[in-house]
């Protein structure tokens, strides 16, 4: 006989569910960078005009070149900005098993690790800003941390891919309205019109046979 312990099978855990989770903390990551650099980049306006200005002759200096800190500070707002659309957008991929997904985290979270990480050396030699040295060694490490986990996907990926062509959705696939219907209510309700015409087809049939079957009692000799 069959013991109890071999007929119940514990349930199975998906095949690149560490992938998918990584995907999540990609997508919740870059959303969270993209916000902060934005609401830095609409924030700087509450800022004089000689607290920006001083920063224009601050940074490192070469015979016919020059990266003051206003220029620093400028391209980490916009690369922030990029770096957040760009690991939003490797979540995703994550999430939907898309095999070059992985890859392209392990870059995105590289080149973001060793950016921030530059200039974070460059405001801790040159602008002696507690906030913009935490802001940046932050997400440093946020982004040295993206790397570990997207290295770890990769791995997954790499050991169980997905199946080509799993992404792409069958012929008879059928797009839901949303997550309660299937069909827009325009579907729904002609399905609804469509059973009551048969409950009042059927209503309409019980009435006629109710009807012949009183048309013959009255019939019947003795039936006044």
């Amino acid at each position: 006989m069959e013991s109890p312990q071999a007929s119940t099978s514990p349930l199975d855990t998906p095949p690149r569910a560490f992938s998918q989770g990584v995907g999540t903390v990609f997508q919740v990551a870059g959303v969270l960078v993209f916000l902060y650099a934005s609401f830095s980049c609409c924030g700087s306006g509450l800022l004089s005009r000689e607290w920006a200005t001083q920063f224009t002759t601050q940074g490192l200096h070469g015979s016919g070149w020059s990266y003051s800190v206003a220029r620093a500070i400028t391209i980490c707002v916009f690369s922030a900005v990029f770096f957040g659309v760009a690991s939003a957008t490797m979540g995703l991929g994550l999430q939907a098993e898309h095999r070059s997904a992985p890859i392209g985290a392990v870059l995105v979270s590289a080149v973001a690790c060793i950016f921030f990480a530059a200039h974070t050396w460059f405001v801790a030699a040159y602008v002696h800003s507690g906030f913009l040295l935490l802001s940046l060694g932050f997400a440093t490490i946020l982004y040295a941390v993206l790397f570990a986990l997207a290295v770890g996907a990769q791995r997954e990926m790499r050991r169980n891919p997905p199946p080509p062509g799993h992404e792409v959705l069958p012929a008879d696939y059928k797009i839901p309205y949303s997550h309660y219907h299937v069909d827009p209510p325009e579907v729904r309700l002609a399905a609804e019109l469509e059973q009551r015409r048969q409950r009042l087809a059927v209503q309409q049939k019980e009435v006629e046979m109710l009807e012949e079957k009183l048309k013959r009692k009255l019939e019947e000799p003795g039936g006044d």
